[in-house]
């Protein structure tokens, strides 16, 4: 861990570090992400922006929408993941 200066200049720091950590969490939270499985119990995380990984999500996505479609579902799982969170 970080020695971290003391005094209010210190704690100031330490809170801003800390609310810069769960912001970047949460980002990484929201990412949709691609999961492909070589083998039965052998799954892979393929990294953003990796090899593949756009045309993966892109393919997943379309998917998702044709069953939505199916279903009568009108709003696309991109739509709802692209609109603004309600305060």
């Amino acid at each position: 861990m970080k020695e971290q200066p003391k005094g209010p200049f210190g704690r100031a720091t330490a809170v801003a570090e800390g609310v810069a950590a769960a912001v970047r969490r949460r980002q990484r939270e929201r990412e949709p992400r691609v999961v492909l499985h070589r083998a039965p119990g052998d799954p892979h995380l393929l990294p953003p922006g990796g090899k593949g990984h756009d045309e993966i999500l892109d393919l997943a996505e379309r998917m998702i929408e044709l069953v939505d479609e199916a279903e009568g579902t009108t709003r696309s799982r991109r739509q709802a993941r692209e609109a603004p969170e309600p305060d």
